[in-house]
């Protein structure tokens, strides 16, 4: 991610530069070797090995280039073939996997009308292959244990990068970084709104650490993801985004509205924003930008002047082409439908991920988009309220409670945030609705396992990886 100061997060390392560049390569080839070996024997690792590659992008990292490994595909057909031969399926039955369905299916039919139907077929494959592995995920997070683990591995291989960017943010006096990771959040903006999608996941991965581990390195553990939550907040003031401020902002008060005691958590947010920006060095510059939000109109600004323009051509288009335009083809078509002739230039992107649903998917994709959200945070609430039932035991009580509001307050940013970005495709979003169907089928599972508690569970039954396939043994996940 580059820095408009000092050329970049790592250009403070100097001299010792390239000796970093090979610790990290062997840091990544030491998670790589053994995850790919467990991923071949283990359908859970070769899900959390996929969600890995796919949101921390090791080869981003490496000193060798791994890129023509295409290690996502190949991970992507370990989890799924092998699942298939043992019998293990993608979930198809739930309300939401339903809705995923759906949803392609209005992307494949809005390929009639696109300019480029290559580049749309592109963008098909993508999210065929995106949607099968969180199909997959809803089948395989079947427990408090799994679940909690995806949870956890998407929160930090995300989260590390921004952590880093904090902490160069920090270090730095104040740098903005000009450019995200490759990518869904490749710019800044869309960095500052994944940032902010992952916060809440990794506060439910302190909130339930003891879910995986009960030794003495916890409240370290646990310490130092909330001073990774802490960072993340710096790269989002880092990248300069007012979206990602928007979307902050509307994710703290959505995450302490969520809590048992309303009132004392909105006092402690208060608190801790009275200290953070008495703490922490604030740019002026930052501070302005943010204050544009308002007075865009008052000094002309052609950032946000242009957001509702680029909105109204995708309405444009869709009712133009009622079943959608086709993946990725709003910036091939911008410029038929630019009404002011290039006012704001040629072949702009449409800056809304809901609009950009509307114009390429059409109406149907835009209520199944919007239906999706709904349900989802429907879900969510139901969830949080039936994690007071006292027939549950209290660590599944506490985890449906934090997980519920974590996922509810990730949907919530992205909502807000995604109002501004064209980011209806990332990779998070969709993997998200993907949690809350699995989350509501642990929440039942849990119900019923209360209602009839099973006698003499042995330690065995405790293992969360026990019932995932080894093909030595051929046994069924």
């Amino acid at each position: 991610m580059a820095a408009q100061r000092g050329g970049g997060v790592f250009a403070p390392l100097g001299a010792g530069f390239s000796r970093k560049l090979v610790f990290r390569t062997l840091l990544i080839l030491g998670i790589l070797v053994p995850g790919t070996y467990l991923a071949v024997r283990n359908r859970y690792f070769a899900l959390l090995m996929y969600l890995w590659f796919a949101l921390f992008r090791p080869q981003d990292w490496l000193w060798i280039d791994i890129t023509p490994l295409r290690l996502s595909v190949v991970y992507g057909a370990i989890l799924v073939v092998p699942a298939l031969v043992a019998s293990i399926y993608p979930n198809v039955s739930h309300p939401i996997s339903v809705g995923m369905i759906l949803f392609f299916g209005t992307t494949v039919l809005a390929q009639v009308n696109a300019v480029r139907p290559d580049i749309g077929w592109t963008w098909v494959d993508f999210l065929l292959r995106l949607f099968v592995a969180c199909l997959m995920l809803t089948t395989l997070a079947a427990d408090v244990r799994r679940l909690y683990g995806v949870i956890a591995v998407l929160a930090c291989s995300l989260g590390v990068h921004a952590a880093k960017a904090g902490l160069a943010y920090a270090l730095g006096g104040g740098m903005r970084f000009a450019d995200g990771l490759a990518g869904a959040f490749v710019d800044n903006n869309g960095y500052a709104l994944g940032t902010v999608m992952i916060m809440p996941l990794l506060l439910a991965t302190a909130q339930n650490l003891e879910v995986l581990y009960r030794g003495r390195l916890v409240p370290y553990l646990r310490v130092g993801l909330y001073g990774s939550i802490l960072l993340c907040t710096l790269a989002v003031i880092g990248t300069f985004s007012r979206g990602g401020f928007l979307a902050l902002s509307i994710g703290v008060l959505t995450l302490a509205l969520l809590q048992r005691r309303r009132s004392k958590s909105l006092t402690a947010v208060l608190v801790l924003v009275g200290v953070f920006l008495l703490v922490v060095p604030i740019p002026q510059s930052y501070l302005d930008r943010v204050q544009t939000i308002r007075t865009y109109e008052e000094i002309g600004d052609d950032s946000a002047l242009s957001r509702p323009h680029f909105w109204y051509v995708g309405v444009l288009m869709a009712a133009d082409h009622p079943f959608g335009i086709g993946l990725r083809q709003y910036e091939l078509l911008y410029d038929r439908y630019d009404f002011l002739h290039g006012r704001y230039g040629r072949g702009r992107a449409v800056h809304s991920a809901h609009v950009q649903v509307l114009a390429e998917s059409g109406y149907l994709g835009a209520a199944i988009w919007a239906a999706l959200f709904a349900y989802a945070t429907w879900l969510c609430l139901r969830i949080r309220a039936q994690s007071y039932d006292e027939a549950l035991a209290p660590t599944d009580r506490h985890f449906l409670f934090t997980a519920s509001n974590a996922l509810l307050t990730s949907m919530v940013s992205f909502v807000v945030g995604g109002a501004f970005l064209s980011l209806a495709l990332n990779d998070l979003t969709w993997l998200t609705f993907a949690m809350v169907a699995a989350l509501d089928l642990l929440a039942r599972r849990l119900r019923e396992a209360a209602e009839r508690p099973a006698a003499g569970a042995s330690a065995r039954d405790l293992n969360p990886f026990r019932a995932v396939p080894s093909y030595a043994k051929g046994a069924v996940a």
